[in-house]
């Protein structure tokens, strides 16, 4: 994952409180919400994470291929990993 754990509480702590003085949300408990949000920052990133570990794979299979049409490595990842994002609908 890009952010450590205290990254992503400290993002979710700073997002709730900057909406809650400007009014824009209205939290009894912003602990709870605080909370909710790091958990839905966390598994954003881990899909992330897992989409990334699947087009290493996938670039693995096919490494003797990637080798001799001389495609650089760091380009065919962003390619294949756009194409896997479109295809299941994630946002990155």
């Amino acid at each position: 994952m890009r952010l450590s754990p205290e990254h992503i509480e400290v993002i979710a702590y700073r997002v709730v409180h900057d909406l809650d003085r400007d009014g824009l949300v209205s939290a009894a408990d912003k602990a709870d919400l605080e909370t909710a949000l790091n958990a839905v920052i966390t598994d954003e990133l881990s899909l992330e994470d897992q989409l990334n570990d699947e087009v290493r794979e996938i670039m693995r299979a096919y490494d003797d291929q990637i080798r001799r049409a001389d495609v650089e490595f760091h380009d065919m990842f962003k390619v294949i990993k756009a194409k896997l994002a479109r295809e299941r609908n994630i946002i990155i």
